[in-house]
């Protein structure tokens, strides 16, 4: 491949000088107007708004619409349990082979530039004549997440198993997209997009769109995302309890920990409440000091993930401070209504020895909070322990664990915390199988999209292999659906009243279930010993069940095929950047193999500062083009000053043109979304 690489950003000649034009002007206007005084008025513009919402539409078409929403989303999700039963999931695999595209290197057969709905931020508005993004609508995507490092097309059994087991839903995503067509299209929308999550980290979405990728791996792992975390364990009050005793200064496990529990916190919900609790001579609540639960909106998690950057290793190990202070916030929320009312959970890690207090004293404190919460009919906290580092006790975090039905895990210094404490939500979704749960439907507060054109939210369910008792999570669907429609069925589109009523009904229904939660001692066993990572650990195991250990992962196919099995379509885009893979005038369509590399880059589509405008010619005309007006000017104010007195001293000074040159790596840097989105904004939630 070429070091530099000569694009065309797609562009008329006419509209390359109207900006160069509009360039000069400002910077005349600054000139002129003044740098200090009336820098607004030279760059005002007249501004327009139309309001297109429908008259006469109630809230009850909203509650109609959320309905359709529930249905096609359950309906999605029972679709894909008929796909895992074992008669349907390993009875043909001779379909799978070179039918599967890699969001990372796969060149989609019939990729088309749609624009609008459909448009790419980072390559424009999409609008009629200009720049926007390929989707596929004949194909699904598929990516893996980071955590597989193989090489591609030598994936092991289990990864080609997950991706043949979903492939058949391409065909029901196809579908169910035409089907509801003529519905959203109604609310001046297009469809939703439709993906499924597997419990191997293994993404399909329709329609297949090119993922963001370094060295051709996709950084998006469903499984740490909110809609399938929610999904996959209902509504929950977390509470993390973390270490910060000197010891945790070695081998930057006070880093490894600050990751962690960034890891968790990304996981939560609108459904969900948490809060942070450091310890070591004594125990603090992390940021908020008012001893209670916030509700995992995304800006309280943004706060929470910069002040856990502020935690930093000092003083001894107080495990009794630590925990108690646990509990006391969950009993002071409870009391309050500020909780989930629904599952509650305590991850509590530490890398050291319990410095203060007795192993009997800490058991005591326990025994009797929990017991409160026994006699009041509820369901006390689930302790999540681990022990971190060489150096770490294993004797009492194990010993919490089971004697308050939790799971204690040892995780050593090279080993990766947040993977172990990022799968925590394993333990709900492994309770929730049973057939009274099977309409649960989990909801996630409103985001951005990521192509950038809009907002909508996630409706997700969970997908169980009911042909075992107890079922076993296999995964989770998802249905993207857009506020814009959900406005218009309120009748009132750009009202910040009607954005409020809509968030506030996405979090009614967030919270609105409890699912019913069942877990035998055996199951707890089977999740002790296999722990989040699947590798056996009976070291952690409490030998509590007396009998066979029920499974926590569907049986892959044993087909033989699937060893040497090659399940991608092709590599054709492997060495490509993505905008050059991604990044096309409206309008376009592409069959994959149809242009040579060259042709390829000669197409590349990308919209600056949303002006058609190429990013090397044309910004070094602006700023030359700059550069003279500025000269000029100069030149006219100095000779038309000289016949004053001398007053240099006062002038303001110019500020210089902008830097034009453009790095070689421009193109490989730029910000790439990767759908569904892997942030959702700030709400106004609290």
């Amino acid at each position: 491949m070429a070091n530099k690489r000569s694009v065309r950003i797609c562009h008329r000649k006419a509209s390359s000088m109207l900006v160069l034009a509009s360039w000069c002007l400002v910077v005349i206007q600054v000139l002129v107007t003044g740098v200090d005084g009336e820098r607004d008025s030279a760059l005002s513009s007249a501004t327009t708004a139309t309001n297109t919402a429908a008259a006469g539409i109630s809230s009850e078409e909203l509650e109609q619409m959320f309905g359709k929403m529930t249905e096609d989303t359950l309906k999605f999700a029972r679709h894909m349990e008929t796909l895992f039963l074992p008669e349907n999931k390993c009875a043909d695999l001779s379909t799978c082979p070179a039918s599967n595209y890699h969001g990372c290197v796969s060149e989609f057969p019939f990729a088309q530039c749609p624009g609008l709905d459909y448009s790419i931020f980072d390559c424009g508005t999409g609008e009629p004549g200009g720049c926007g993004g390929f989707f596929d609508f004949t194909v699904s995507k598929t990516s893996l997440p980071p955590s597989i490092n193989t090489v591609l097309g030598y994936e092991s059994t289990t990864v080609k198993d997950a991706i043949c087991s979903s492939l058949p839903a391409e065909d029901y995503m196809i579908q169910s997209t035409e089907e509801s067509k003529a519905y959203w299209e109604s609310y001046s929308v297009m469809p939703p997009w439709l993906y499924f999550g597997s419990d191997t980290g293994i993404f399909r979405m329709y329609p297949g769109a090119p993922d963001k990728c370094i060295n051709n791996k996709s950084s998006f792992d469903p499984r740490v995302r909110p809609w399938y975390v929610a999904a996959s364990s209902g509504p929950k009050d977390v509470v993390l309890v973390l270490d910060t005793s000197g010891s945790m200064g070695s081998y930057d496990r006070i880093g490894k920990l600050k990751l962690a529990a960034t890891r968790v916190i990304e996981t939560l919900g609108i459904s969900d409440y948490f809060a942070i609790v450091e310890f070591n001579d004594s125990a603090s609540q992390v940021g908020l000091q008012n001893g209670l639960l916030e509700r995992a909106t995304d800006e309280n998690k943004a706060n929470a993930l910069e002040r856990i950057k502020s935690l930093s290793p000092i003083g001894a190990t107080n495990y009794i401070a630590g925990l108690q202070k646990a509990y006391d916030i969950l009993s002071n929320s409870g009391a309050k209504e500020i909780s989930s009312i629904c599952r509650k959970a305590i991850l509590f890690v530490s890398d050291g020895d319990m410095t203060v207090g007795t192993p009997s004293q800490l058991y005591s404190m326990i025994d009797d909070k929990q017991a409160v919460y026994t006699s009041n009919g509820e369901t006390p906290p689930v302790l999540f322990t681990y022990s971190f580092g060489s150096s770490a006790d294993e004797t009492i975090p194990k010993e919490l664990s089971c004697r308050y039905k939790g799971i204690w895990s040892r995780i050593g210094d090279a080993e990766d915390l947040a993977e172990a404490m990022g799968g925590y939500y394993k333990y709900f979704s492994y309770g929730l199988g049973d057939t009274v749960n099977e309409n649960f439907v989990a909801w996630v507060s409103p985001y951005v999209y990521s192509t950038g054109n809009g907002m909508g939210t996630t409706a997700s369910a969970p997908v169980y292999d009911r042909s075992v008792n107890p079922p076993i999570l296999v995964g989770v669907v998802g249905y993207d659906f857009s506020f814009a429609a959900m406005q218009r069925a309120l009748g009132d589109e750009n009202s910040e009243v009607s954005r409020d009523a809509i968030i506030d009904e996405i979090v009614r229904k967030s919270i609105a279930y409890c699912p019913a939660f069942s877990l035998s001692e055996c199951q707890l066993e089977s999740l002790r010993m296999y722990g989040s990572s699947g590798s056996e650990t009976p070291d952690s195991m409490c030998n509590s069940c007396t009998s066979e250990l029920p499974s926590i992962r569907a049986s892959p196919c044993q087909d033989s095929s699937l060893n040497s099995m090659n399940v991608w379509n092709n590599y054709n885009t492997r060495s490509w950047a993505y905008e050059e893979r991604t990044c096309c005038e409206v309008g376009e369509n592409r069959i994959a193999g149809s242009l040579t590399y060259e042709e390829v880059q000669s197409k590349v589509c990308i919209e600056n500062n949303n002006t058609k405008a190429p990013l090397g010619p044309i910004i070094g005309g602006i700023a030359g083009g700059i550069a003279v007006v500025i000269l000029g000017f100069l030149w006219f104010k100095g000779n038309k000053k000289e016949s004053k007195q001398d007053n240099r001293n006062n002038r303001v000074g110019i500020p210089t043109a902008p830097d034009a040159i453009i790095p070689d790596d421009h193109l490989h840097t730029l910000p790439i979304p990767v759908p569904p989105p892997p942030e959702a904004p700030t709400t106004r939630v609290n």
